[in-house]
């Protein structure tokens, strides 16, 4: 089932994204918070890459990785991604993980490195990470959200406003001012 399926709920006050905005906020490269719980229940959380298609997240970690670990324990995971400037957006989904042996090279490791430090950057990474691979494995997490909610704030402000929230602090004059 595609996420836009899914009944959006807003987190009100703030409105809730349209289908089609939802679709290309997530298919973004944004870090994404992944949340679990411990063996002991405490819950915890880690922030984490991702590739969206069709209606799911696909994320890697060490196959020795306290995640692989507790997902396996329990499937019910929650994630968040969020705009982090302003006026802000974030998309809250519960749901639950599936777990599968990952490539070390090539396959979905190559392109999330690619997808957030570039071709350049990536194959760089994918060097720096593949002796560790190499010790513990890769494993696949397969997010399938069952509930999806949110907000867009963009909607509440114009396009010229949004920009300038968005470059204010880069600006020579101190914030304050403006």
């Amino acid at each position: 089932m595609a996420l836009i399926d899914l009944n959006f709920e807003a987190m009100h006050p703030s409105p809730a994204f349209d289908k089609t905005a939802l679709e290309s906020f997530v298919a973004a490269p944004r870090i994404a918070i992944l949340a679990y719980t411990r063996r002991d229940g405490t819950p915890t959380q880690f922030p984490i890459w991702y590739e969206y298609a069709d209606g799911r997240f696909y994320m890697t970690t060490s196959s020795v990785s306290a995640k692989a670990k507790a997902l396996a324990r329990s499937r019910k995971a929650c994630l968040t991604i969020q705009d982090e400037v302003p006026p802000y957006r974030a998309v809250v989904m519960d749901g639950e993980v599936t777990q599968a042996p990952a490539p070390i090279e090539g396959g979905i490791s190559s392109r999330l490195a690619t997808r957030y430090f570039g071709k350049l950057g990536g194959r760089e990474y994918e060097k720096m990470a593949r002796e560790e691979a190499e010790k513990t494995g890769l494993t696949l997490l397969i997010f399938e959200p069952t509930r999806v909610r949110g907000f867009d704030n963009h909607k509440m402000i114009g396009a010229p406003l949004r920009l300038f929230m968005r470059i204010r602090n880069a600006l020579p004059i101190p914030a304050s001012w403006i």
